[in-house]
């Protein structure tokens, strides 16, 4: 197994101001515990010890993991639909609100079920997904009718052509 990514700096502005604000216990997949950290020049909280791309895989791939089974069996799940369909609605509006615009191009990176792409493209959105998980893209397409493709796709795609990119 590969180390995990330890960051030194701010992964966002490279800033050296970065500290632990909490660890927080993976209680549905992995069971572990993870760190986040804030930087205090640009306020961006990541997680610390991230496990390296060779070795996060198993982590998408539970069946409890919701984002990616879009299952709604047993109550916690559809508790996150409930509550899914709320923060959809919130994240359209973000999205309008930090671009200025109420339609335009979005890249969303870790699309999952393609929830968030379907949303967006019903709202009139130009929708790029990419997902890195097959049982994910599956689901996205058929349960909402989404084409995702792979991360593969990420270089191919042109720059300077999105007006937001979530992930």
């Amino acid at each position: 197994m590969s180390q995990p990514i330890i960051y030194n700096l701010c992964p966002s502005c490279n800033s050296a101001a970065i500290s632990k604000v909490f660890a927080c216990k993976d209680y549905t997949v992995s069971h572990e515990t993870f760190e986040v950290w804030k930087c205090s020049t640009c306020t961006l909280r990541f997680t610390q010890k991230v496990p390296s791309a060779e070795a996060i895989g198993p982590y998408y791939q539970s069946a409890e993991y919701v984002s990616h089974s879009d299952t709604k069996k047993g109550l916690v799940n559809r508790i996150y639909h409930i509550v899914r369909n709320y923060t959809l609605t919130s994240k359209h509006s973000l999205v309008n609100k930090a671009t200025g615009k109420t339609v335009g191009n979005l890249l969303d990176i870790g699309a999952g079920t393609g929830a968030f792409a379907q949303t967006m493209q019903k709202a009139g959105w130009n929708v790029t997904g990419l997902e890195p998980d097959e049982t994910a893209r599956e689901n996205a397409f058929n349960n909402h009718g989404i084409k995702l493709d792979t991360l593969e796709e990420l270089p191919k795609l042109a720059s300077e052509t999105y007006d937001a990119i979530t992930l």
